[in-house]
Order: C-alpha cells, then structure tokens, then sequence
C-alpha cells in the first residue's frame, strides 16, 4: 500500500517535467502547445503520443455500447491519456478543452524510456491508475441514476474545478452553460433548466448570471445520498 502523499509528490506535473527534461532530446519528444477554448481532439488506436495537461481543464469524452455518453475531467498537471501497456492503445475518444489551455505532447516511447530509468517504482503509472479507478467507479453511479440525479452529480464533480470562496460555497467554473451541463449529464436542456429552477427554490444554486454559484454544496451532496464521491 502507497501513502497518498507518495503518490500525489511524485505524479506532481513539476517532477514529471523535471524527469523528462533530463534528456538532452527533451524537445524532440515533447511539444507544448496552446489550445484555445472548444478545440477537439479525436483519438484513435493509432496514436503514438499522449497528452499531459499543464493549464486548464479537459473533457474526456467516449460513448458505452448503450449509447450513454460517458466523460471525466482532466484538470491541471495530469495525463489527459497515459499508456499503461505496451502495445495496446485504449479504445476511441475524444478530448475536448473546456478553456483556453495549454498542452504537453509526448511520445509513447521516449515517455516509457524516460519511466522506466527514473521511476523504477512505476509511482507515477500507479498514480494515474488508482485516478482512473476513481473515475470508473462514478462513471458506474452515474449509469444507475436518474436523470435529474445526474444532473446533480455532474454539478458535485464540476464544483470540484471551482473557487471555494467559503467551506460550502463554491463559484462554479465560468465556462460552464445549460447545454454542456445537459451533455455531461446525458440529459436534455430543458430538464437541466428545470432542475436549476429547483435547486435556486431550494437556496442551493445561483445562476442567473455567470459565474453560477453552489450556495450550499453540503445540501446538493445530501440531495444525492452518494458517500464516496471522488474529486473526478
């Protein structure tokens, strides 16, 4: 078992930068790129690069065989895609920049050469999968919810990228709209119209103007009777 903050220093964007940049070919590999707001991104298996995250916020999108689209957020100095075993890219996404942002982009084989010689504990590879195991098991509570209840969650997960200006109010990120609300929800924007309706009545959430406000985001996780829910 790796204490958290074991893992949390090491996987830190700061010390996987620092780590790939002791290779004099540094720049050869790795390409930093601005990406402006709602630029896209398609993967597919035939990639031989990912992505590291330096400022920002990503979506992650990629549909289940049932038709429900399924997304996470990538934030600020992690993995937005990591390759975790040789030979195997994971199946077709797309990524989407929810701001402007900028971007790392690596190669697969100078990453896992540079891993591989200076984290011979895989610190970093089991940071990035026990981030992941977080996201399947929301991306799993999602699927049983209602559609409102989703609507809900989605507002809990989102709050985590937003300013905590008190211990339960938060401002909620500025690019945010009904629509990709209703998207990230997989629901329709007239229901996520009425929800807000609903949680305005109940003095949780303001958002007749942007930023939307969370007034009272113990009541909107109490709403939801979720005990676990990771900042994902």
């Amino acid at each position: 078992m790796y204490p958290k903050e074991l893992l949390e220093s090491h996987a830190a964007f700061e010390n996987i930068m620092k780590i790939l940049k002791k290779d004099p070919r540094f720049h050869e590999y790795c390409s930093q790129t601005k990406m402006p707001a709602g630029t896209s991104i398609r993967l597919d298996r035939s990639r031989h690069v990912c992505y590291l995250l330096e400022r920002g916020y990503v979506r992650y999108n990629f549909s289940g065989e049932d038709g429900m689209r399924n997304f996470y957020i990538v934030y600020p100095g992690k993995f937005i895609t990591f390759p975790v075993v040789e030979g195997y890219i994971p199946s077709a996404g797309e990524i989407s920049f929810l701001n402007d942002s900028v971007c790392w982009t690596i190669d697969f084989e100078f990453l896992r050469k540079m891993l591989f010689s200076e984290d011979p504990r895989n610190l970093i590879l089991i940071s990035f999968l026990n981030e992941t195991r977080y996201k399947l098991f929301v991306l799993a509570t999602m699927r049983n919810l209602s559609a409102e209840n989703r609507i809900l969650l989605t507002l809990v997960r989102l709050a985590n990228f937003g300013m905590h200006v008190s211990s339960n109010r938060i401002e909620l990120p500025p690019f945010l709209t009904h629509s990709m609300v209703a998207e990230l929800a997989s629901t329709s924007r007239s229901l996520v119209t009425h929800t807000f309706r609903k949680l305005h009545s109940q003095g949780i959430l303001t958002s007749s103007k942007r930023p939307w406000i969370l007034e009272d985001f113990s009541a909107l996780r109490e709403t939801l009777h979720i005990a676990d829910i990771p900042p994902y």
